[in-house]
């Protein structure tokens, strides 16, 4: 599980999980068996070059998979099961997605993570790593009328849940530091179809955005005792299904939104008009948005193209790069909260790729051009659906985990020696 543990024993523990979790899946159909062959066989390459690209893997099997993924803070919930000297206990926030044929639910799963994967961990001997088991084990469930696309808690109070489902409605939960009881404490009615849009205010507590396939941006204020809450305001600035709204990570004020109609909408919402609406690309519509939580200006796009755009905001007439690397659109971006200098994409291309914008422009030999592109870091390609979602641990650096369209939920750090070859830090001022 991390460097020194033989990956051999671990490789054999996923392929467990895989073969268990495979009789709960319906049968391909017979025209798609020759895209499943080249999927496994992609697979098992995976599996075969793990051992070069981690220095932690887990793959842990739902009986359902997950739209939505999220770490919790350490310490945010009293676990049953304490840390140990050779791992730490976390949880995970995670949903449900049956299509109709089960009950969904919105879980708490907790995990064992190895303390050699932590700044300041030990390493672990192949015997003491044989105590931690990082597979997921869900600590608490709690049933939903309908699957959620989205479920995010509040950076200022980890133990309130927001989520929005496949009918638009949005719920916000009270969690406990024991699991024991949640309520739904709060209705937010507003959106009428299908919402994606879920982004809490990290400057200003209890703020939270929301967009929905209805065309419009809903901004809720929390702070109140009533169960159910009416929107400060609602925006109808798009023309079309509104994919992602984020708040700017700098200013508890504005925000920015992207939507069918290819506009990308900048937001200050203590004025009337926005102060950039702009289609960024004609040809494309843009699926997922993220602001740098390190720099004021920059941000970056994904697309139904499969490309990543970066743009600043003080100049959006066109990007500062497009990345090239997927071949199927985007679902989700993120940029590190630990290196100011990596985006991570996640794609219906069953890959999340780790870009580094400092190589941006560097120069290539030949052999190095059949990789990709230099700002290609890192391309997590032990997935077999698309990707859902994924996130970074914001405790331990390049430790990330995502879920996607084949039930499997995996945790990973990327390994010392793909860092050392191909990461080095950026003066964002050359790129803004």
């Amino acid at each position: 599980m991390s460097k020194s543990v033989s990956f051999d024993m671990v490789m054999n523990a996923l392929e467990e999980d895989r073969d268990q979790s495979g009789d709960e899946n319906d049968e391909n159909e017979e025209g798609e068996e020759n895209e499943e062959l080249t999927i496994i066989e992609e697979y098992k390459l995976w599996r075969k070059n793990c051992r070069y690209m981690y220095d932690f893997i887990s793959e842990t099997a739902l009986t359902w998979p997950s739209l939505s993924i999220q770490w919790f803070p350490k310490d945010t919930f009293e676990n049953k099961l304490k840390d140990s000297k050779y791992y730490r206990v976390r949880n995970l926030l995670l949903t449900t997605h049956t299509s109709g044929e089960d009950i969904n639910y919105l879980k708490i799963a907790s995990t064992q993570l190895p303390n050699s994967i932590f700044p300041d961990g030990k390493a672990l001997t192949e015997e003491e790593l044989e105590t931690v088991n990082s597979r997921l084990k869900i600590t608490k469930k709690y049933e939903q009328e309908s699957e959620i696309n989205r479920a995010r808690h509040m950076p200022q109070d980890p133990n309130t849940i927001a989520t929005i489902n496949g009918s638009g409605e949005t719920f916000i939960y009270k969690l406990d530091t024991h699991f024991q009881e949640v309520k739904k404490a709060k209705i937010l009615k507003h959106h009428t179809e299908n919402g994606f849009g879920l982004s809490w205010n990290p400057v200003v507590k209890g703020k939270l955005l929301t967009s929905s396939d209805d065309k419009t941006v809903a901004l809720w204020d929390i702070n109140t005792e009533e169960d159910e809450i009416s929107p400060v305001r609602i925006f109808k600035d798009h023309s079309d299904i509104v994919n992602d709204v984020k708040w700017h990570n700098f200013d508890g004020n504005t925000f920015g939104s992207i939507s069918e109609d290819k506009k990308f909408i900048y937001q200050d919402i203590r004025e009337d008009k926005s102060s950039i609406n702009v289609i960024l690309n004609e040809n494309t519509v843009m699926n997922s948005l993220t602001f740098s939580p390190h720099s004021k200006y920059l941000f970056a796009v994904g697309g139904e193209d499969s490309n990543v755009a970066l743009y600043d905001l003080r100049q959006i007439s066109r990007p500062l790069h497009v990345m090239m690397g997927h071949t199927k659109p985007i679902t989700n971006l993120e940029w590190d909260p630990h290196h100011e200098n990596i985006i991570a994409s996640g794609s219906l291309d069953r890959r999340i790729i780790l870009w580094d914008i400092c190589k941006i422009g560097e120069e290539q030999l030949q052999d190095e051009m059949e990789d990709g592109v230099p700002e290609l870091l890192m391309m997590h390609g032990g997935h077999t659906g698309g990707i859902n979602d994924f996130q970074f641990n914001p405790e331990i650096p390049w430790c990330l985990t995502s879920c996607s369209d084949d039930n499997i939920v995996h945790m990973w750090k990327v390994s010392k020696n793909v860092l050392d070859n191909g990461f080095e830090k950026v003066d964002l001022d050359i790129l803004e």
